[in-house]
């Protein structure tokens, strides 16, 4: 989130520790965590209240907590990288039209491409 390393992390450490001493760090260090924790609580308020005014609560919206944003992201993102089930699928779709094919010029007739895909004829005339 803030792209703070191991080093940034000892260095802010260690001038917490001289400037504070190692007396008041650990009720320091809880009223960090307690600010921290009322800031999360009141940014999920505003979120929740932001939806109830709006009157989006009808509408299917994901639920808009962090967990289940980074969860639903990693969903679509595994979606998106099936290449593999992509590719497979259009070869299948592939081999259909190549086998009617064949079969049209084994009959010396025409065989329509749709009678294998289950995709019905075009009508012109009803457009």
């Amino acid at each position: 989130m803030f792209n703070v390393g191991i080093g940034e992390i000892l260095t802010i450490l260690l001038v917490c520790l001289v400037v504070f001493g190692p007396e008041r760090l650990p009720e320091i260090a809880r009223q960090v965590g307690r600010a921290l924790g009322k800031l999360r609580l009141a940014s999920q308020g505003a979120l929740d209240q932001l939806r109830q005014e709006a009157n989006l609560q009808d509408l299917n919206l994901p639920d808009l907590r962090v967990g289940s944003l980074r969860s639903q992201a990693r969903d679509y993102v595994r979606e998106l990288m099936d290449v593999d089930g992509q590719m497979e699928e259009l070869r299948r779709t592939a081999d259909l039209a190549n086998q009617n094919l064949t079969l049209g010029e084994d009959r010396g007739k025409d065989v329509p491409l749709t009678a294998d895909l289950g995709i019905p004829p075009i009508d012109p005339d009803a457009t």
